[in-house]
């Protein structure tokens, strides 16, 4: 890990898991799928930096908000919503914060128009309480069906255990949202999440989601594991001029119809905030 002082203190407009994309805490992560299909490895590999600066970090979101008029929208009706952890998982690298999660998650709190919002694969590791909160932060539990999760995801929490701390976040006072992503469209994919569906429905209820179709990169697939490259051959068919691989569009279209339709039969539509 490097610690250091980061002069990268933009805040980033975001009309997806959030309002804006808050500096970066933490660049880099421990988890599983660093090597499959995360996009942080295309930059950073495994190396890991610490920002240290979290006072500059949060000013430069609290400056971006006086610019910014907030209207009722899919992140949120009241509050501008603040993606604090787009390039790490907050909650696996808690212990190697420059601050207590608590305490970062309390200067979001605190301001009468901000809230957090913070995506986590890893949530029986989120033990924090906040009750005791004005408002409740929101996190976004990453969820897909077990087969690929064993594939792209190893050595992580597995995906029933993920389900079922959702109900144990909502204890604790978090919003909790299901986050879809990636979504993978592999043979046999439709039967696969519709069995999820029904798992996150019985044991979790209906949430709000996103849902994000998985993407990769060319670098990657060169150093994947047989069984990773398989899945992206399937799934992600063209390759751009920066090597990155996509669904080609119409094809994706298509297939996110077809899980929109898989999804409306456990669960009312309009809990899909956004998908792409």
């Amino acid at each position: 890990m490097f610690y250091q002082t980061t002069k990268t203190l933009k805040t980033k407009d975001n009309n997806n898991s959030a309002n804006c994309i808050a500096p970066n805490l933490i660049y880099g992560c421990f988890g599983g799928c660093v090597d499959t299909y995360c996009y942080m490895s295309r930059y950073n590999g495994r190396r890991v930096f610490i920002n240290q600066n979290v006072d500059d970090i949060f000013n430069s979101v609290v400056e971006w908000e006086k610019g910014y008029t907030k209207y009722p929208d899919q992140q949120d009706p009241v509050y501008t919503m603040v993606d604090i952890a787009c390039n790490t998982d907050l909650v696996l690298m808690q212990k190697h914060m420059p601050e207590p999660l608590h305490d970062y998650l309390k200067r979001y709190d605190e301001h009468p128009r901000l809230n957090s919002t913070m995506a986590t694969k890893y949530p029986k590791l989120l033990k924090l309480d906040v009750l005791h909160f004005n408002k409740s932060p929101r996190v976004r539990v990453s969820l897909m069906p077990q087969k690929y999760s064993s594939i792209l995801e190893p050595k992580m929490q597995p995906i029933k255990s993920r389900i079922h701390d959702i109900n144990r976040l909502k204890t604790l006072g978090w919003e909790v949202h299901v986050n879809y992503s990636p979504l993978v469209f592999y043979p046999g994919w439709k039967d696969e999440y519709n069995n999820l569906f029904k798992k996150v429905k019985k044991i979790a209820g209906e949430n709000k989601c996103e849902v994000i179709a998985l993407t990769n990169h060319h670098n990657q697939m060169t150093k994947a594991t047989p069984e990773v490259q398989e899945i992206m051959r399937r799934s992600c068919e063209v390759k751009n001029k920066s090597g990155v691989m996509r669904y080609p569009i119409k094809h994706k279209t298509r297939l996110l119809n077809e899980f929109k339709d898989i999804y409306s039969q456990h669960f009312n539509i309009n809990t899909i905030r956004y998908i792409f």
